[in-house]
């Protein structure tokens, strides 16, 4: 039943949002924890010593997204599955935000806890086999396997960040996840210029090259991008900044991204999650059809 009511939301959204410009929000991001038990090659968003949400300041920032509209919420971090809050943990936020009217809930996480919830969808950040995943992410890569196997959940799926150092291992990878059972399938970012243009970086012509790839790969491998995703990536015409998506981190809610109002930063944008959302709303087959596998 919430699946169709999620369903029937979505379909609503999509119409006041083409023909009635109404602009409340679809994705809504709660940034529980600073607190990482990795160190990243490609991250400086996790250990900044920003203190944890407290369990009432979740609750007030998932009543604010419901009250804007959004039924949607990602948690994330840091490692979301780290946070605590004296008796609180994660499943708490998942049951609340259940409980006032959300109708998906989502959690980002790295990998290397046991992956016990009942969110709705997991996605788990894994960058390659292991040597280069370890090389990028830390020697992590088969507790993060031995977790997935482990996983009773019903909806797992891979994110998988493309830079310079996996670029060229990304079939590699598709053929050994389709040996996971649990995964129903990995989905494709790339390596976004935070932080200037490091040694992570791809630049566009290269880009667009991998993007072609993947189009391939989709015939296939189990890729989540959609076909109408991959292509608006490749023309790079997908509308940024999303006002439609927040993000709420201690006291401040973001728009689009914690990186807002910078252009540049938005034309080399890899979050391709969101190219999924921009072709949703211009009603492309493919991207609604891959929306509702995970949502």
């Amino acid at each position: 039943m919430a699946h169709i009511n999620h369903v029937i939301f979505g379909i609503k959204y999509v119409i006041n949002h083409q023909f009635f410009n109404k602009r409340h929000p679809l994705i809504c991001g709660l940034v529980l924890t600073d607190r990482c038990n990795l160190q990243c090659r490609h991250c400086r968003l996790a250990n900044r010593g920003i203190p944890d949400l407290s369990f009432e300041e979740a609750v007030d920032a998932c009543n604010a997204f419901y009250k804007e509209g959004g039924r949607t919420l990602y948690l994330q971090g840091g490692e979301p599955l780290l946070w605590r809050d004296g008796s609180y943990t994660i499943e708490d936020i998942v049951t609340y935000s259940r409980d006032i009217g959300f109708y998906s809930v989502i959690i980002y996480t790295n990998g290397t806890i046991p992956i016990n919830t009942s969110a709705n969808t997991v996605f788990i950040s894994v960058d390659g086999l292991r040597e280069t995943h370890d090389q990028l992410r830390g020697a992590t890569f088969d507790k993060i396997m031995d977790n997935v196997r482990d996983s009773s959940h019903p909806s797992l799926y891979i994110n998988f960040t493309i830079n310079s150092i996996n670029k060229d291992r990304i079939g590699e990878f598709c053929e050994f996840i389709e040996t996971i059972e649990t995964v129903r399938g990995t989905f494709f970012y790339f390596h976004t210029p935070y932080y200037g243009y490091d040694n992570l970086y791809i630049g566009p012509d290269e880009r667009n090259e991998i993007l072609l790839t993947l189009m391939k790969y989709k015939r296939k491998y189990k890729i989540l991008n959609s076909r109408a995703g991959l292509k608006s990536a490749l023309q790079n015409d997908w509308m940024r900044p999303l006002d439609i998506c927040r993000v709420y981190e201690k006291g401040r809610t973001y728009t689009c991204c914690r990186y807002p109002d910078n252009p540049e930063l938005c034309r080399n944008c890899g979050y391709l999650s969101y190219t999924e959302i921009d072709q949703t709303l211009k009603l492309k087959p493919s991207a609604i059809v891959n929306a509702l596998k995970y949502f």
